[in-house]
């Protein structure tokens, strides 16, 4: 059996670079944060965002410092790269037609399992905030509630790690990957 070397440092930024370059992707979801508060969630949001493909980010209600050290080393960065805007509910109201679908990564009365959902089509994820989700007029705005199917005793997963799964889950959908 041979797995290879591990690719990694300058080596592994030129791979992607080059990648970047030679690849036509769909640009993933926009990604709405509603009244999110730690800088360690935030940077690993941005992280998985970039990764996924995902260009904007709006971070509704938040009082994040986008400069913080924290956040910008657990997003190596990648909020330099990110369009981020930080606004209040009103912005969403204003701008929600700009959005053709909008989902909510929530677990809800109505939600259906991500894996059982065609999400594809879905140009925005509302998340919510780390310990009590997204909020009832928040909700409200979202075209859908999808969720993530729990096989444990808890009844749900840290937000930016919910948002891992749901952006690979949307990038194998819209790619066509089996």
């Amino acid at each position: 059996m041979n797995a290879g070397k591990q690719i990694t440092g300058q080596k592994l930024f030129t791979q992607q670079q080059e990648n970047t370059r030679t690849h036509t992707y769909n640009s993933g979801p926009i990604i709405i944060c509603d009244g999110l508060q730690t800088p360690d969630n935030f940077g690993s949001i941005l992280r998985t965002a970039d990764a996924a493909g995902s260009k904007k980010i709006i971070l509704l209600d938040s009082h994040l410092d986008l400069k913080n050290r924290k956040l910008s080393k657990i997003a190596r960065s990648t909020e330099q790269h990110l369009h981020i805007i930080q606004c209040g509910l009103d912005y969403i109201r204003k701008h929600r037609k700009e959005f053709k679908v909008l989902f909510a990564l929530e677990i809800t009365d109505q939600s259906e399992n991500i894996y059982e959902t065609q999400i594809s089509h879905c140009d925005a994820i509302m998340l919510g905030h780390e310990a009590t989700g997204i909020r009832e007029e928040t909700l409200a705005l979202c075209d859908k509630a999808i969720h993530l199917p729990m096989f444990g005793t808890n009844g749900s997963m840290n937000i930016s790690h919910a948002l891992a799964v749901c952006l690979y889950e949307w990038r194998r959908q819209a790619d066509g990957l089996t």
